[in-house]
Formats: C-alpha cells, structure tokens, sequence
C-alpha cells in the first residue's frame, strides 16, 4: 500500500494562498513530502501533481449580481405525498435523467425515490441489524452506472446496494471506518474518515492510518492514502468533504482555499478560491485552539466547504460578516468572474426567496429543495389586506401544497451574459 505523493506543485500552490491579515493564516508546509511507492514499476501517484488548470477565484462584494435578472429555466416540481411516504429532513439530493433521490439521515432515516415528475416511484426503508439492513443510514450515492443505489451503514459497517426501484441487490463490508465515499469510477473509490486511524481495528496494519482520504478499488483495499490531520487540536472539524456533481468528484479540506477533483491516481488542483477582498482566510496554523478558532470566525470569512459544481458555474456558499449567515458566490466559467448573488426581496416573486444554497446540479442547472412549509409560510403581509404573498399563493403548481406535503424541488440556470 502506497503513501501518496506530495509534489512540490501544491507546496507553490499553497504557498501563494496564504496571504492575510490573521496571523492565523500562514500555510504550513513541513508536512509536505515526495515519497516514492515501493512498487517503482508502476511510477509515482501523482495525487496533487496536477495545479496547471486549477481556475482562480476572486471573491469580492462589490460585484453583485440579483437573481431576478438573471435566472432562466426556472422549474418547480412538488414531490408526490403519500400518507406515509413523507420526506423529513433533507440530508442529501441525487438527480439523474429518470430520477430525484432524497434521503434522509436524521428523522425518516430512508431514502426516497421520484421520476422526474416528482411522482413517488419507491421509499428503501431498512433500518435494523439484520440482513439488507443498515444501522445507521450514511452516505448515499449512486455507481458510475446512474442505476444502482449505494447506501452507506456508518455504524454497521457496510455498504448496501440497491436498484433504483428499491430491489436489494448486494452488501460490502467495509473495511475501515468513513463518514462519506464516492465512486470516482467503476474501479476506483474514495473515502473521507474522521481521523481515528489509530483506533480503527481495519487501519491497524496501515502505516499511514492517521490519514482522512483514501483512495481504493472496488472491494474496498486501499491503494494509497493523503490527507493527513492539519489541525491538532479535535474539537476543530477534520473530515473532509467529498461531493459529486455529474461524473466529477471533489473534495475539499475544512478551512482550506482549494477544492480538487478526484482522479483514479490522485487529486487535481481544481479551483483556488481567493477570499481576501471579504476577509476571508484559509489554511490555518495547525496550532491554533478552538477558543482561538471561534474567535476568528467572529471577524473572518472561513469557507467551511459549501459548493456546488455545474456545467458552466461553481456556487459557493460562505459565510458573510459580522452574522455569519450563508451568502452564495457565483464563479462563472465562461466569463472567469466571481459574483455574489443576492435577491432583491421583491414580494412579487417570493421563489427567488429561496434560490440559494443549492443542494446538488444536474447539467448546467443548479437544484435546490425546499420544505412544503417554508413555501406556505414565507413571504410577505401587507397589513391593511390582511394578505399574505407567499411562493405558495404565487406559483400554481404550489397551490394544493399543505403542512404534511413533502418538499419542493426547483431547478434553476443562469443567463449567458455572466
């Protein structure tokens, strides 16, 4: 098993990311190695080898762009509510050409299955001990396929497989402890850990156990490892995040500026974001202490990894000053620019209301979904008429919408003059 190569290419890259007023900033590179396989025949991995098309994002507050102008292709699709197929929390969204998958970690603990109508088409609900059955409904994802459902047991251990008709078709136990994984391809997947290497009975052979990343193949053997713990102190979030839009998969290190693509050899450098022009900071000292960390948030930007990656478009969702309340950012790819968004609160068109923090994309669309409830209650009262102007009330596709209706699901792109 093979320790990953840390090339001087992200040394430079990192390098060049650390400029800030915190002294918290600074970028430490003393972890930074190039250690080469044992297997020679084979070459190096060439995890972060690959920063020549890594796109730089300025993020500045002065360049506003409103949702009202430039939104297109706007579609709102109720799901079907069936008594006791009603969606709780929304944990994660998953859209296909035929599908949209909900699940549900916290409530239901399933995972809901529409055709692109919203029609109900299954609900996978197994929850238990036993066979084709998950403790603890983690992680779901789909095979490179877009056909076979994979679901994750974070405490029992194993990876399920379903069809995308709710039919079980198999179970893989997992080799290690994770919190999320993705197929990058057919024969290669990656996990993200929560550093508990050392208390892992799977990792106790692995030299390199410490590390959050794993890169391995189909039945779950590591090939190589990266990511080893930056921060030292464990009340600070170490996991890191791993997202997937379309075929892409990418991850991203907590408090770091750089999201990567995941390759079936390593890490591409994808995006650079700059964040200083909203007091943003990044790659922090591995020292520093919670109270020092909670400190820091209160007056700098911190990107936690909130991201969504579409064909023309990355939205990235950052926290704004002095409240900490989540602000979406546009990249656009065809005009290299960066923009935030914002709406203008107009009382005419309560749907822009809620087109930020989109879940997941599909295509060149980004998807957001929406609680029934907030569709019904928010918006605005004009006191002398005694009316309320709601999403609801507006949009006709909303109108049989009720408190016990499942959530909403709003597709959305943007103009090509950005």
């Amino acid at each position: 098993m093979n320790k990953v190569i840390l090339v001087s290419a992200i040394a430079i890259t990192l390098l060049s990311c650390g400029k800030s007023k915190s002294s918290h900033s600074t970028v430490d590179t003393s972890e930074m190695k190039e250690i080469v396989p044992s297997d020679k025949e084979k070459g190096p991995i060439s995890f972060f080898n690959h920063t020549s098309e890594m796109k730089e994002i300025v993020l500045s507050n002065d360049s506003v762009i409103y949702l009202e102008d430039w939104v297109q292709d706007l579609e709102v699709i109720p799901l079907e509510s069936l008594g006791n197929v009603l969606v709780g929390s929304i944990d994660g969204v998953i859209v296909t050409d035929e599908h949209i998958v909900i699940y549900d970690q916290r409530q239901t603990h399933s995972v809901f299955i529409f055709d692109r109508n919203g029609k109900h088409r299954t609900t996978i609900n197994r929850r238990g001990r036993g066979p084709q059955e998950y403790a603890s409904l983690g992680h779901v994802t789909l095979l490179p396929d877009n056909k076979t459902l994979v679901v994750s047991d974070r405490n029992g251990g194993k990876v399920l497989y379903f069809t995308t008709d709710g039919r079980f078709i198999s179970d893989t136990q997992a080799k290690f402890w994770f919190n999320s994984m993705e197929y990058v391809d057919e024969n290669s997947v990656i996990f993200a850990t929560y550093g508990a290497g050392e208390q892992d009975p799977g990792l106790q052979e692995y030299e390199n156990r410490t590390d959050l990343l794993y890169f391995t193949d189909n039945k779950f053997g590591i090939k190589s490892s990266t990511m080893p713990p930056r921060y030292r102190r464990n009340q600070i979030v170490i996991t890191p995040t791993i997202r997937k839009f379309g075929e892409q998969v990418y991850v991203h290190r907590p408090y770091s500026d750089t999201i990567y693509q995941a390759l079936s050899d390593g890490l591409k450098a994808a995006y650079r974001v700059d964040m200083e022009k909203i007091d943003g900071i990044a790659n922090l000292n591995p020292d520093i202490t919670f109270d020092e960390f909670k400190l820091l948030q209160e007056k700098n930007v911190v990107f936690h990894g909130g991201f969504t990656d579409s064909d023309n478009y990355l939205n990235l969702s950052l926290p704004t000053l002095p409240h900490q309340y989540l602000n979406d950012y546009l990249y656009s790819k065809r005009t290299q620019k960066g923009y935030r968004v914002e709406n203008k609160g107009s009382s005419d068109h309560v749907i822009f209301w809620f087109l930020n923090l989109p879940q997941t994309s599909f295509g060149d669309r980004f998807v957001t979904v929406v609680n029934a409830y907030r569709l019904m209650t928010t918006g605005s009262f004009n006191s002398e008429t005694g009316v309320q102007k709601t999403a609801a009330v507006q949009r006709p596709e909303l109108a049989s919408l009720t408190e016990n209706s499942n959530p909403v699901v709003i597709f959305y792109s943007f103009k090509e003059g950005l």
